[in-house]
Formats: structure tokens, C-alpha cells, sequence
């Protein structure tokens, strides 16, 4: 691949995401090869093929930190096709996949599909033979037998958790997954059905092979009991109390944010058992849970659960619940490539790493709605068709 230079009005460079005016970047076999403060001072012998993307403002190709490939809430009745065979999800998981990359997602978190579809997309992504972000797989969601995960599979006691987790281990996925709770509460109290014995075989068999574990986590004492049994990321923290916050920051644990299954009134009212009154008021005390959570500082990726080409969305609810532009970026670039073990090859840009690029209108910095704003998508440094 001919090197080549891409020029915007605005580039937001390095970890600490600064906005460099009127730059340029050199992309060499995929790679930044050099950052250009001063695209008017470009050397002149280039040999590159110059892209003026004017305007524009050049940030990370985004990361979605939750996601599923088979399971699609832009369809009718999704989570029953979460009972569909193999080759009908993997149908689907072709699509999704495609779709999110055009809007931006150069990388996503898979947090369990079903027949190892995420494992087989991973492989084939890397090899070409598909398009769509790079993937960071867990492999099969196990959940308890009488516990919520539409996605999950079923099993009961340490022994059946652990056997799973070595099944998930040796398919190479990038880390665990099990879920403890149910999404939406509708009970005063949050239930949470797998045991400390369960959680502990599954973080056991994690950490003898070095890799990470995550959790399903709506609140209670199920957060509780993965903070103890040391559960590396919370999903969700919907019912997160100010407590809970402060021990999950001294335990310097990840949180992954999924605001729509709260905030947006369609996706709520199809959870909520209740009618709409008591849907309303669960989102009322959702959105005070995950504004004491931003408050309290608590690290953080943001993800979509299956809303697909929706991360943009996702970072505007976490903007309006309080969180900085510049933290709400970081979520879905910088930090989410940190939360995903995957910093050293992208998540940010600075040279070296991979040229995976988004272009916006705006400038996400001063008004995060600019990331519902694409209108150029680069994955290795290799541009994707966006229709």
C-alpha cells in the first residue's frame, strides 16, 4: 500500500486526546508513521498520495466496549432470535458488523455470542474475509440456570462455571464473561443469581491464563460479590449506589456504560415488566445511579449492547448525565482501548499505532454530538466504504 498523508482542519492526538490544528498524519502499511502539527509544513518530497479532508476533524476510530454480534435491537422481537440457529446469527453478525464500522467502530468488545460466532468473526476479520471491527472476544456468556442472559448460556455450580470457562479458554478468547443480574429492576430488591463459588471458579480460571473477566452487573449485592470474588469489569452499574462507587474506584475496577437500556423510552418500556409509570420512575433512579457514578470518577468505556451503529448516541446520554466531552471521548477511544487490552495497537493516534481514523463534522470536544457526524472511516489505514 502507497504511503499516504491525510490533512483535516483538526486532528485530536495522543492519550491525553489534544486537538492539533491544521495537521496532518503519514500513514505507512497501516500504520501512523508520523504526526504533522502543521500540515502547511509538510516536507515536499512526500511520495505519498495527499487526502485533504478539509474541515473535518480527524479523532481514533471509535470502540464499542459492549456489544453483540448476533443480537440486533433494530429488529422485531431480537431477543427471541437470540434462539436462532448458528448460520441465521452468523447471517446477522455479517451485517452488524459492516454497519458498525461504517459508523465508525474500528474495534468492539463482544461480550458473548452464542456457537463461538464472535472466536470465528475475530479470526476471519483479521484474514480479511469479512469486514468489521477488530474484535475482543469472550466466547459463550455463561449465566446461571434461573438467571437473566438472553445471550448466555446456562450452567450450575463452580465445577459446570469453571468446566465452561476452560471450554472458552481454549476456543483463545480475550477474556470471561458471566452475567449476575438482570438488566432493568423491577423489584425492590436487585436480584442476583450466581454464588460467590460460581464467580471465584470462573475469575480463578481467568487469571491462570492471564486474561480478564466481566460481569453482567445491574447493582446489589451481585456487584458486591464480584467486587469480592474480583471481577475485573462491571457491565451496566445501572443501580450502582454511592457506596458501591466508592469501593469499585478503590478497588480500580473498569465500568462499562450502556445507557440506552435506561434512558431510551422505547428500549425501556420493552424491558420494564411494569407498565409505563413504573418504567419511568426505574429510569429516574437509573439516571441518579449513573450520574453519582460519573461523579465519583469511576473509569469507563461506553457501549451499545447490541444497539448497532448507536455509540454515538450512547456518549451523548453519558454527556448529558454529567461526563466531560473530552472523558466521554476517551471512553470510546483512548480508555476503551485500555479496558480492552488493545492500547498498544490502537485506541488513540500516535505514531506507531494502528491507523484506525474516523473523520466528524464538529469537533467532539466542544460538542460530542459531532461523533453521530461521520463522514470518513479509515481501519488500518485503509478507507470503508460507508453505504
Amino acid at each position: 500500500m502507497k504511503a499516504q498523508i491525510i490533512k483535516a482542519k483538526r486532528v485530536i492526538v495522543g492519550s491525553d486526546l489534544v486537538c492539533k490544528e491544521n495537521a496532518a498524519l503519514r500513514i505507512e502499511d497501516g500504520k501512523i508513521a508520523e504526526i504533522y502539527e502543521r500540515a502547511s509544513e509538510l516536507p515536499k518530497d512526500l511520495d505519498a498520495e495527499v487526502i485533504d479532508l478539509g474541515d473535518k476533524t480527524l479523532i481514533p476510530g471509535l470502540i464499542d466496549c459492549h456489544n453483540h454480534l448476533a443480537l440486533d435491537t433494530r429488529l422485531e422481537n431480537h431477543l427471541v432470535k437470540m434462539n436462532d440457529c448458528a448460520c441465521e446469527q452468523t447471517i446477522r453478525a455479517l451485517k452488524t458488523m459492516r454497519d458498525d464500522l461504517a459508523s465508525g467502530v474500528t474495534t468492539a468488545r463482544c461480550l458473548g455470542d452464542r456457537f463461538y460466532i464472535d472466536v470465528t468473526c475475530r479470526q476471519a476479520q483479521r484474514e480479511g474475509r469479512i469486514s468489521g471491527p477488530k474484535l475482543v472476544v469472550s466466547g459463550i456468556g455463561m449465566r446461571a440456570s434461573h438467571g437473566h442472559g438472553y445471550v448466555g448460556m446456562p450452567f450450575n455450580g463452580p465445577e459446570e462455571f469453571r468446566r465452561q470457562a476452560r471450554e472458552n479458554i481454549s476456543h483463545g478468547v480475550d477474556f470471561l464473561k458471566v452475567f449476575m443480574t438482570k438488566v432493568i429492576n423491577a423489584t425492590p430488591f436487585i436480584y442476583h443469581f450466581m454464588s460467590p463459588e460460581e464467580l471465584s471458579a470462573v475469575v480463578q480460571e481467568a487469571r491462570s491464563v492471564g486474561i480478564t473477566t466481566a460481569c453482567h452487573c445491574s447493582g446489589g449485592q451481585g456487584l458486591d460479590d464480584c467486587l469480592e470474588a474480583g471481577i475485573d469489569c462491571l457491565e451496566h452499574v445501572y443501580y450502582i449506589t454511592q457506596e458501591q462507587v466508592e469501593r469499585v474506584k478503590k478497588a480500580d475496577r473498569w465500568v462499562v456504560y450502556t445507557p440506552s437500556y435506561a434512558l431510551n423510552d422505547t428500549l425501556l418500556f420493552k424491558f420494564s415488566p411494569k407498565d409505563r409509570e413504573g418504567s419511568l420512575k426505574e429510569k429516574e433512579i437509573i439516571c441518579k445511579c449513573l450520574e453519582g457514578a460519573i461523579r465519583g470518577g469511576l473509569k469507563f468505556g461506553i457501549g451499545t449492547d447490541g444497539i448497532h451503529q448507536g455509540l454515538a448516541q450512547e456518549c451523548q446520554y453519558i454527556s448529558q448525565l454529567g461526563a466531560a466531552n473530552r472523558d466521554v471521548l476517551a471512553g470510546v477511544t483512548v480508555n476503551a482501548a485500555r479496558l480492552c487490552g488493545v492500547s498498544e495497537k490502537t485506541g488513540s493516534i500516535t505514531k506507531g499505532l494502528a491507523a484506525d481514523l474516523v473523520a466528524v463534522n464538529g469537533n467532539p470536544l466542544e460538542d460530542i454530538s459531532a461523533l453521530d457526524q461521520v463522514t470518513a472511516v479509515y481501519q488500518d489505514g485503509k478507507a470503508i466504504a460507508l453505504e
